[in-house]
């Protein structure tokens, strides 16, 4: 007897949750075209991995497997509209392909360590028939592979048994920078990586022809042992039981060894000889070469041959790494081109060396650049939604049109200076909501930092104190603005700085030491009434200047399926300048301010999980104006949006637990504090693709909030209770979190990504500290986003 019990559940499902669901089921049907009548074709192929292994290292290694299928093997499967899934001109099935991709998977897993994998395939056969059309009978072959990689071959120990002492003394230096590691999974892809630091290793310290093919590594196994026929019994007996040890705990141990000499000049160390250097080398007719000027008094041992004189050849000559008498070093050369790549004045560049006829073991260096278009004019037009209004929480619609003019070679010194004239307006509910125009200019110089600052940056900063920093430029930028906000206020805005940038590896800096901004605000007087109410805002919505120093510091760190992302950032103002009493007692804003933002990504085969978390404080501690409370509004830090708590429009969480912007007489208000807490979590994963663009979806948690330093009163009509739980405090914090959830779709075109994300409000610290208060279907929250958030 069967029994059907139906229960229902009543639970509050997201709308975009539901279109997510609805269209990836649009995705399970599968129909096979173009395949050739009467004979069996290949319908699908899948490969599972078994044995002790992870899921994630299943899943990494299923994947490149199912790449070292027969190309006979391989059903194409193309997505039509996001609608149904069409397996394209299928291959006729043959079992010899099945053999063969048998064999590229047992290289592959050899090749990786796997030296006794067992692989067993599968075919099911399935017949589709139509009864009008019986010559269109589809018979469709499945085939399953289902691997069994066996243990994995981990590295036990490695040394270098190079014959050239020179050598073999760099390679043991370099020891602690090998990628053989014990407890290593071993692979071949792994020594190949490992015989590639070497050659660069020893390209780095003269020898310029030495090459990968030089050197040989020699796998040491116990077996090669066993069959030497003069081994005494006892010697068999130990390498036995070692044999049996390894066959449970397979090792391996690794030996770099050196070739025989087949070329001595490969074991000779080079010096530089002379530098010839083209600047302006045109791309076609490069044998024609007229030389107008020669220029050898900038330095010894250089020469410049210039056709047109457009490039200083002292500004040449200090960018050029491989200096004349020098030791030969790879990267010396190669920083030499990836400089002049940065600079922006060239569209191509290359660097050469060749035997110099002053010597075995001198080489000549020449250096050709290809200058790029000098003057540059663009125009364009973009259509934005503005989340950062600063007034209201509505969704303005922007209409901006920029226009642009770069000089790639400013003064002959390949200064890059740019010239930005950009006016829009955002529409709202009366229609032009506010105007807005501003003009800017930046000069980029790919000058050095000064001798002090590079070596404080060198040994401070930089990741690996034996390689030099890159990209340095120091940037000098000035913009103007000019805002109208209809029936609220108008800013008038100027910024000026100057400051260095550089690099040094994965790691990036930069650095301001002057920064001026000065912001007048004319408020209407309704304005102004309206401000009065509320502490924070009419605090912060004053007119200001600027005078400060920042640092912005970022870093990229992957390391296999992980990425991180860190940057953290620094401001002060006035610390100086406000001791002259003049100053602190006026329109100067005092306050030091600083951020941490931490990314990590962790990529699966198809899908990734993002984890992000942030936090920003602010002290404003000036005098002006009667005194500073809290940071001016375009420094103060806010949440809700495409970007922040999604649960929330922007500018609508906080402050804390306080509920008094929210039962205000005067209607909802915008929030401004001087601190900032926030962590999310993101499961990215596909559906499939409409019409060429990738459809994507996820589903995230949100957590955060803001805060003032303390509670701000400076109203008569406001009370230290209707402002309660608005400051931070260490022993309530934690218990002030908001947190959203929520799902999403986003529309992947390659060149930017635009998203629809709908989130619930979990917990609300501003109604209480219970979780799922008003949890109902059409109470969440829309955000339209470009890009990711994190």
């Amino acid at each position: 007897m069967f029994r059907r019990r139906q229960v229902t559940v009543s639970f509050p499902i997201p709308a975009l949750l539901l279109i997510t669901v609805a269209v990836a089921g649009l995705f399970s049907c599968t129909v096979p075209r173009k395949y050739q009548y009467h004979r069996p074709f290949v319908f699908a192929v899948n490969v599972k991995v078994v044995g002790n292994l992870v899921p994630d290292e299943k899943k990494d290694l299923a994947a490149k497997l199912a790449n070292q299928l027969d190309d006979s093997l391989r059903p194409q499967i193309i997505s039509i509209g996001g609608v149904y899934n069409r397996v394209m001109n299928p291959p006729v099935f043959d079992t010899a392909n099945v053999r063969r991709s048998t064999d590229f998977m047992v290289a592959l897993l050899n090749a990786t360590g796997y030296y006794n994998p067992t692989i067993k395939d599968t075919i099911r056969r399935d017949t589709v028939r139509f009864k009008r059309h019986p010559e269109k009978n589809e018979y469709r072959v499945t085939v399953n592979f289902t691997v069994n990689p066996g243990k994995q071959l981990k590295l036990d120990s490695f040394a270098f048994a190079l014959s050239t002492p020179a050598l073999q003394q760099l390679a043991l230096a370099s020891a602690k920078a090998t990628l053989l590691k014990k407890g290593k999974p071993y692979s071949k892809q792994l020594m190949s990586e490992e015989l590639d630091r070497l050659v660069a290793l020893f390209r780095n310290n003269g020898y310029y022809r030495f090459s990968k093919e030089d050197m040989v590594v020699v796998l040491d196994t116990v077996v090669s042992a066993l069959i030497d026929p003069n081994i005494d019994p006892f010697q068999q007996e130990a390498l036995l039981l070692e044999l049996k040890r390894k066959r449970e705990h397979p090792t391996i141990d690794v030996v770099v060894a050196q070739r025989p000499v087949r070329d001595s000049s490969h074991l000779m160390q080079y010096h530089i000889g002379h530098v010839t250097v083209y600047p302006d080398l045109p791309i076609v007719l490069e044998d024609t070469v007229t030389v107008s000027n020669i220029d050898t008094s900038t330095a010894k041992g250089f020469t410049l041959i210039t056709r047109s004189g457009k490039f200083k050849p002292s500004k040449i000559i200090e960018n050029i790494y491989v200096r004349p008498d020098s030791l030969y070093r790879l990267q010396k050369s190669l920083r030499t081109v990836n400089r002049f790549n940065q600079m922006g004045a060239w569209q191509q560049e290359t660097m050469s060396f060749d035997p110099s006829e002053n010597g075995d073991s001198i080489l000549d260096a020449t250096v050709k650049l290809y200058p790029a278009k000098k003057m540059v004019l663009n125009a364009d037009y973009e259509v934005a939604r503005n989340t950062n209004d600063i007034v209201t929480a509505t969704n303005l619609f922007g209409i901006n049109l920029n226009f642009g003019l770069r000089n790639r070679n400013a003064f002959h010194e390949s200064v890059t200076s740019a010239s930005t004239l950009r006016g829009g307006v955002e529409l709202g509910s009366d229609f032009i909501q506010t105007t807005q125009i501003s003009a800017a200019h930046t000069l980029s110089f790919p000058e050095v930092l000064p001798k002090f600052v590079y070596n404080f940056a060198l040994h401070t900063f930089a990741h690996n104190r034996k390689e030099a920093l890159d990209s340095v430029r120091s940037v000098f930028n000035i913009n103007a603005s000019y805002v109208d906000r209809r029936q609220f206020f108008t800013t008038r805005s100027i910024n000026g700085s100057w400051g260095y940038e550089w690099t040094s590896g994965n790691h990036s800096w930069l650095v301001r030491p002057i920064n001026i901004e000065y912001t007048q605000l004319i408020k209407t007087d309704s304005f102004s009434r309206y401000l009065d109410s509320f502490p924070s805002l009419n605090l912060a919505f004053r007119s200001g200047l600027v005078l400060s120093s920042q640092v912005i510091y970022k870093s990229v760190h992957k390391y296999g399926p992980h990425t991180d992302f860190l940057t953290l950032s620094g401001e002060t103002s006035g610390a100086l300048l406000g001791l002259i009493q003049k100053l602190n007692e006026g329109s100067l804003w005092r306050f030091i301010k600083g951020e941490v933002d931490y990314r990590h990504h962790i990529d699966y085969r198809r899908t990734q999980l993002a984890f992000h978390a942030y936090a920003g404080a602010g002290w404003a501690y000036g005098r002006g104006n009667g005194g500073e409370e809290t940071l001016p509004f375009y420094k103060a830090f806010f949440a809700g949006g495409p970007n922040s708590m999604r649960g929330w429009q922007v500018r609508r969480l906080g402050l804390g637990s306080s509920n008094f912007y929210d039962t205000s007489a005067n209607g909802l208000l915008d929030r401004f504090g001087d601190i900032q807490l926030e962590g999310n979590i993101e499961y990215r994963f596909p559906l499939g693709t409409i019409l060429g663009v990738k459809l994507l979806s996820a589903v995230y948690v949100d957590a955060g909030n803001i805060w003032d330093r303390h509670v701000l009163i400076d109203s008569p009509q406001i009370t230290a209770q209707a402002d309660k739980g608005s400051d931070f405090k260490f022993n309530r914090f934690y218990n002030e979190f908001a947190v959203d959830g929520g799902t999403g779709l986003r529309f992947d075109f390659d060149l930017f990504l635009i998203r629809f994300d709908y989130a619930y409000k979990l917990k609300n610290p501003e109604t209480g500290s219970d979780w799922f208060q008003d949890l109902k279907l059409f109470h969440g929250q829309f955000q339209l986003g470009i890009g990711y958030p994190f």
